[in-house]
């Protein structure tokens, strides 16, 4: 794809929230300031973009989008929108595919010029009724794809996101991935393939990790990167500098897209590191000055380590009295005292961690352990308790809600009987 244009921004694609349009239309003037060309709509909770998105969209949605499109091409951002039908597509239905079209067709209508179909997070096995008509489910996807191209026109650009997605799905070495070397013989080449890298969260992305997939895809690969995404654990965060990604992901693939955490102003800061990666600037020194054009107190650097990324190891030693008091005093500032929009996002995990620190520190062997259960919901607060009640009386907790014990856990008003 010698020559292509490089696409890199935003990606909406995440499980558990999603934007509204004033949060959209801020992140879009976010990437125009930065230079960024891309704003995928991809939310998992839009029922009508996946699970029911035979449903079209009604007239004030469509308007509200219309409005989005317009000011994406303002700011010099490509709304993509896409469509995600796997959880039930039916791939010999008529009817299945003329509403799937018509609904492409529908973005269309709303200002967009490149339409993204989403196969992610389905199984990889063939539907029982189209096993006979498919090799696999990579060819059915790439005739799929052919068909859309064909009567999409020449003029859309249509990107693809494979269920086969990562290196951890495939089935043995990228290169014999039966299910991509399928989709690789019957997709149209100007298809743009988007790609999360060796695993679904990559700690490192570069130019050998990516050897297999680019070639079998001829550069065509745009990398979906869930570096920052926290839907998979969202009690923890990731703000730490944009490591493990250097400038030569731009020279080897068609650009970069962060899946990161729906936090409109955690988002934005995010960003900012993803350009800066773009230019090459150092990670470390990037991420420091984003933090202080964000107000952040300079105290948290004190606790970055623990909000860092999701192979951070700061805490695989046990923490002595000075250290938690060190963590403590950044912590209390951090949580009472800073105040503004990153604030109010960071606010639930720096009170967490101040509370898994004072919990580190052996606070729940105390006589009043009421902060206990008023911080920690019942079930690992109750073990908890119990382990230390157990430890006090120097012999093992008993087991409660087991096979024959006859206090279980569906004597709980809050627990359906199984």
């Amino acid at each position: 794809m010698a020559g292509a244009r490089a696409r890199w921004g935003y990606v909406e694609g995440y499980y558990g929230r999603m934007l509204d349009w004033p949060q959209r239309a801020a992140l879009i003037a976010q990437l125009g300031a930065l230079g960024a060309n891309t704003y995928l709509y991809a939310p998992k909770e839009d029922a009508l973009h996946r699970r029911d998105w035979r449903t079209p969209y009604g007239a004030a949605w469509r308007r509200e989008f219309a409005a989005l499109s317009r000011r994406a091409r303002r700011a010099g951002v490509e709304l993509v929108p896409g469509l995600a039908p796997g959880l039930s597509y039916r791939y010999l239905d008529e009817r299945d595919y003329r509403q799937l079209l018509r609904k492409f067709r529908a973005y269309l209508q709303l200002g967009c010029r490149a339409l993204a179909l989403l196969m992610d997070d389905i199984s990889p096995a063939l539907p029982a009724d189209s096993a006979s008509a498919f090799r696999t489910l990579g060819h059915a996807h790439g005739q799929l794809l052919a068909r859309l191209r064909r009567d999409l026109g020449s003029g859309v650009e249509l990107w693809f996101c494979p269920t086969v997605y990562t290196d951890q799905f495939a089935a043995g070495p990228v290169a014999r991935d039966p299910y991509l070397l399928d989709l690789a013989a019957t997709m149209p080449r100007s298809v743009l393939l988007m790609w999360t890298g060796p695993r679904i969260i990559a700690e490192r992305l570069t130019r050998a990790n990516l050897g297999a997939v680019s070639r079998l895809f001829r550069g065509n690969v745009v990398l979906w990167d869930n570096y920052y995404a926290n839907d998979y654990c969202p009690n923890r965060l990731f703000v730490g500098p944009y490591a493990g990604r250097g400038r030569e992901l731009w020279r080897c693939t068609r650009g970069v897209l962060l899946n990161p955490t729906g936090l409109p102003a955690t988002d934005a800061v995010l960003l900012e590191l993803l350009a800066a990666a773009r230019r090459g600037a150092p990670p470390v020194r990037t991420w420091r000055a984003a933090l202080l054009r964000a107000g952040v107190p300079a105290e948290f650097r004190t606790v970055a380590g623990f909000l860092s990324s999701p192979f951070a190891g700061v805490a695989n030693a046990p923490l002595d009295k000075a250290q938690r008091a060190r963590l403590a005093r950044a912590l209390h500032p951090l949580i009472w005292d800073w105040k503004g929009a990153l604030h109010r996002e960071w606010y639930p995990y720096l009170f967490m961690l101040a509370a898994d620190l004072r919990l580190a520190g052996g606070d729940a062997r105390a006589p009043d352990s009421g902060w206990l259960r008023k911080t920690y919901g019942p079930l690992l607060s109750g073990q908890l308790l119990a382990q230390t009640e157990a430890t006090r009386r120097g012999r093992r907790p008993r087991r409660r809600g087991g096979d024959g014990d006859a206090e279980t856990a569906t004597s709980s008003p809050w627990v359906a009987p199984a």
